[in-house]
């Protein structure tokens, strides 16, 4: 139980760590948009495994990365960061679909309708 608690705090850094660098944001707002255009659910570990690997491999994080430095050693191997990914893109894609549903059940009007 206590393995699991310190992975879920972990987990919880690293995600602050890459929203701080901002491109978590940018894997949140993808995966909104997703969510709110009513795509397939089987697109989010697409995104997320995509958002992992870029992260990765092109994006240097070491000046934000000084915050937390338990987050920061995790965020070398290439797979942590898949996984944060997948919690981010899964948050974002379930906020925007909710999103839709909310605009839709207050008659708000709706982008992208025909």
């Amino acid at each position: 139980m206590l393995k699991l608690v310190r992975f879920i705090g972990l987990v919880s850094e690293s995600i602050f760590l890459q929203f701080a660098h901002l491109f978590g944001l940018v894997a949140f707002v993808a995966a909104a948009a997703m969510g709110w255009m009513r795509l397939p659910s089987w697109l989010v570990p697409v995104l997320a495994v995509v958002c992992g690997v870029i992260s990765d491999k092109f994006i240097d994080q070491a000046d934000v990365t000084a915050i937390l430095e338990k987050a920061h050693n995790a965020n070398q191997r290439g797979g942590f960061l898949i996984v944060v990914y997948f919690v981010i893109c899964a948050i974002g894609y379930v906020a925007g679909a909710y999103g839709r549903h909310y605009a839709r059940s207050k008659g708000l009007p709706i982008a992208l309708k025909k």
